[in-house]
């Protein structure tokens, strides 16, 4: 079977925006401004809080999660060993011992809050609360629970390095879209893995090799592909700004989850990638609850789309010709998905 193929290459000889589309992005950026303020602001009490100070550089993780027990100690794991040595996390009702967990960290600031995931304008609100919180001027990562960041050498250079990369070059936010990693065989038999602060792709070690596209959207430059597009015809945008430094003009609400205010500052190439643990054991059931829940973008419009599907469910398997296994961030950046900070163009 042919399928629809950009090579990821040519994201990195993507034209940056022209004169108009920055002058559209600063008349949205004011428009979405106006909007956010209209949005109720919602408590946000902090229910345990890590003993040690946080010194001016180090970079804050925030993370609205819910229900993600199975996923988080992989996930904290995967986060220190790149040196975040702070995590503030808001727990949006879970019921499966997410909140539990998360009391028991040492580095974890964890909140709740009277409004739900959807009335906090999908927890943009909280992330503007908390950085207000920990100060502006700061870096902050903003990922879900189910998102790994890495970048050119994180297998051994810690965050800290990649921050200063990005300030070298004055840029004051990465763009990395969302790489979705699943399992070597069908949904249903992919197993926890053996430890559960291994890394995802221990047990979803695959990734589409190709089949991508790219543009200036309305929000910022956007990447769209992989295996839900591929099998589903589901056109999500993949891209996100997960590393930003917060200054008086950065705002969440009134934006996006792929694209924080100002949208200016969006339009950039791909410094980085997250691996998106989409396809855990589990995954079809997670699934059919998020379609149900309808807490995601369009009230979860793009799931309903997928579970409505008489192909997706534990026989699925996401694997074509053009799978690639993870091999590390250098085989990232041969392979285009990225580009090295370190490197002359």
């Amino acid at each position: 079977m042919d399928y629809p193929v950009r090579q990821p290459g040519g994201w990195l000889s993507f034209r940056g925006p022209g004169v108009r589309e920055r002058i559209v992005a600063t008349a949205r950026t004011l428009r979405f401004r106006r909007k956010a303020r209209r949005l109720p602001t919602p408590s946000l009490e902090a229910v345990r809080a890590a003993p040690a100070g946080l010194a001016a550089g180090d970079v804050v993780l925030i993370c609205v999660t819910r229900d993600a027990a199975k996923l988080l100690p992989s996930f904290l794991a995967h986060y220190r060993r790149i040196g975040v040595s702070r995590f503030a996390f808001v727990d949006d009702r879970s019921e499966d011992g997410t909140r539990s967990l998360l009391e028991a960290q040492p580095d974890v600031d964890l909140f709740v809050s009277d409004a739900d995931f959807r009335q906090s304008a999908g927890g943009l609100v909280w992330r503007d609360m908390l950085v207000e919180r920990y100060g502006r001027g700061r870096w902050y990562l903003s990922v879900d629970s189910d998102e790994y960041l890495v970048y050119p050498g994180y297998e051994e250079l810690p965050l800290a390095s990649f921050v200063a990369d990005l300030e070298r070059h004055r840029l004051r936010r990465a763009h990395a879209p969302m790489l979705d990693i699943y399992p070597d065989g069908p949904l249903g038999g992919s197993r926890p893995p053996a430890a559960v602060e291994a890394f995802p792709t221990e047990t979803s070690p695959f990734f589409d090799g190709a089949g991508y596209g790219i543009d200036h959207e309305m929000y910022g430059t956007a990447v769209r592909g992989g295996p839900r597009r591929r099998l589903f015809g589901v056109e999500m945008r993949m891209s996100k700004f997960p590393l930003l430094c917060a200054d008086r003009a950065t705002r969440f609400a009134g934006g996006s989850h792929h694209g924080p205010l100002p949208l200016g500052r969006n339009f950039l190439p791909v410094h980085a990638v997250l691996l998106h643990h989409k396809f855990p054991a589990g995954a079809v059931e997670d699934f059919h609850e998020i379609a149900r829940r309808g807490t995601h973008s369009g009230k979860s419009a793009f799931y309903k789309k997928i579970v409505a599907q008489d192909d997706f469910n534990e026989a699925t398997d996401l694997r074509y010709p053009g799978s690639i296994r993870f091999e590390g961030s250098q085989q990232l950046v041969d392979l285009g998905f990225m580009r090295d900070l370190r490197q002359p163009r």
